[in-house]
C-alpha cells in the first residue's frame, strides 16, 4: 500500500473533486441535450426516447468530469511547489 503526503492527498481530493463538479454539469447538460433530441426524433417507443436521454447525460457526465478532473490537476497541483 503506497502513503501518500499531505501535498499528494490534497490534490487528488482536489482532482476528484473537479471530477464531481464536472461529472454534475455533465450532467445536467447532457439531459437537456439530451431532451431536446428524443423531442425531435418521432416515430420511436418511450423507452427509447428515455435512453437517449440516459445515455446522453451518462456520456457528458463521464466527458466533463474527465476533463475537469484533469484541469484541476493541472491548475491547482503544481508540480514545482511538491518537489
Amino acid at each position: 500500500m503506497v502513503f501518500l503526503d499531505a501535498g499528494r492527498r490534497e490534490c487528488l481530493q482536489k482532482m476528484k473533486n473537479g471530477a464531481l463538479l464536472g461529472g454534475s454539469v455533465g450532467s445536467a447538460a447532457g439531459f437537456l441535450f439530451g431532451s431536446y433530441e428524443a423531442a425531435q426524433i418521432r416515430g420511436i417507443p418511450v423507452a427509447q426516447k428515455v435512453g437517449l436521454v440516459l445515455r446522453n447525460s451518462v456520456g457528458g457526465s463521464i466527458v466533463f468530469g474527465f476533463f475537469l478532473a484533469i484541469g484541476t490537476g493541472i491548475r491547482s497541483c503544481n508540480a514545482r511547489e511538491r518537489y
